[in-house]
């Protein structure tokens, strides 16, 4: 679907007012009072009001090509794809016109599942999607199953559980992932398939194209620290922005095979009222010299830092002495 075909259709719909109203009224409730679990991460849930043009855009979404297709416009959605979900980088990149169309389907056992929007910012990935089709709850909830890269074990926690959220003419569900290898392509795809949706067996599978937003890298060369055997060394290697999130890229040093399984989420001090809500901390890679081991991490925090002074010390086993913390600035 082209720019222009796209902005036609949704001009061509006869806007229904008072199902419009009812949607609005029915997520600022859902806004206040849903609690839905998550396997791993919470985000803050805050009010959004969707404009009638993002209602108009979400209603006219609809599952056209009964078999696999795939579009990556060139045109950015225009607001309120992510105003369902607790996804503070996806509103605030569609808020920059960063949030890319996608139009893919794919159909398994009766359930058709469609991709709508994909972000990459960063080291953070977010993904929506359709879901139509009959679905049984489980909990009082709806789930879908699904796996990424293939099940690669170099990358952490490739299946994962998300909730569905009922809508007027199906289901919708969002996913958002840490890019989980240490580089960073501007163009990539993404492997997801589905396994369970709905408690419906099936294989959904796609290939998600992804284009990084622009990326600013700040890169220390002396920001380093000890504890006081010296056999543990801390490192800050660097600072990735992208337009609404931030990554510090880090590594520990230590004797071989003592501390491998026991690091815990960065602590990071500063002033600029961060939260672990949605903050994630990965491997991304590991190297053995002799009797030293380093491992490689970094923590994605999903909010834009800029002109911040950061005090940052890594959590570890304590049968090693904690190293100094260290303090970064980023511009």
């Amino acid at each position: 679907m082209d720019k222009n075909t796209f902005s036609n259709k949704v001009n061509e719909v006869d806007v229904p007012k008072e199902d419009v109203l009812q949607s609005i009224k029915m997520g600022i409730s859902r806004s206040v009072e849903e609690q839905r679990p998550k396997k791993r991460k919470k985000s803050i849930l805050k009010t959004w009001l969707m404009t009638t043009a993002a209602a108009v855009t979400l209603m006219s979404s609809s599952f056209i090509v009964p078999s696999f297709s795939r579009v990556l416009a060139d045109a950015p959605i225009i607001g309120g794809l992510y105003a369902t979900f607790n996804d503070m980088v996806g509103r605030n990149l569609e808020k920059q016109n960063l949030v890319k169309e996608l139009n893919q389907t794919f159909t398994s056992n009766g359930v058709d599942v469609a991709l709508t929007s994909a972000y990459y910012d960063g080291y953070l990935i977010g993904i929506t999607f359709d879901v139509k089709g009959n679905l049984q709850e489980k909990d009082g909830y709806y789930y879908a199953l699904y796996e990424l890269f293939n099940g690669d074990p170099l990358a952490d926690e490739t299946k994962e559980l998300t909730t569905l959220t009922k809508t007027r003419d199906g289901y919708t569900g969002h996913i958002r992932i840490v890019y989980p290898y240490k580089d960073l392509p501007k163009n990539d795809t993404i492997p997801i398939s589905f396994e369970e949706i709905g408690m419906n067996k099936g294989n959904w599978q796609f290939d998600v194209p992804v284009q990084q937003n622009p990326v600013e890298e700040y890169v220390f060369e002396n920001k380093e620290s000890t504890n006081p055997e010296g056999d543990v060394v801390f490192k800050v290697d660097s600072v990735i922005t992208g337009k609404a999130s931030t990554a510090i890229i880090y590594s520990v040093t230590y004797p071989k095979g003592k501390l491998d399984s026991s690091f815990a989420m960065l602590n990071v001090d500063s002033n600029a009222k961060l939260t672990e809500e949605g903050t994630s901390d990965g491997k991304i890679d590991q190297l053995t010299n002799g009797d030293e081991t380093t491992i490689v991490r970094k923590l994605v925090i999903p909010k834009l830092l800029r002109n911040t002074t950061l005090t940052v010390w890594p959590s570890y086993a304590e049968t090693h002495s904690p190293v100094e913390p260290i303090i970064i600035d980023i511009p």
